[in-house]
């Protein structure tokens, strides 16, 4: 069973197979994985440096991700002096970059 179209043919065997292919190796990549974990331990309990948080205590995403923010700093102070805020701006840009793949598209 083949559908035709104007770019080649679809064939839902061929997609079952790389699907069954990508399936395979999740598989095996959860198989290498180690088999220390045991449910109900300390292993359960959320990791925040090495401290035990108390309980009904909310630790937030900034706390969390501290060391990652400060490795990214540069890139993320280069993305806040782009951002303006104005919906008007995404939309042009979405717009513009919409053109040009449709134009990429028309040409090829």
């Amino acid at each position: 069973m083949r559908l035709f179209t104007g770019e080649g043919h679809w064939s839902p065997l061929v997609w079952l197979a790389l699907a069954a292919g990508v399936g395979f190796f999740a598989w095996l990549l959860w198989r290498w994985g180690r088999r220390t974990y045991k449910a109900g331990t300390e292993q359960d309990m959320p990791f925040l440096s090495g401290e035990r948080a108390p309980e009904g205590a909310h630790v937030g995403a900034p706390h969390l991700y501290w060391g990652f923010l400060q490795g990214l700093r540069p890139v993320l102070e280069g993305l806040r002096a782009f951002h303006s805020g104005f919906v008007g701006d995404y939309v042009t840009w979405m717009v513009v970059l919409l053109a040009v793949a449709l134009l990429v598209v028309v040409l090829t």
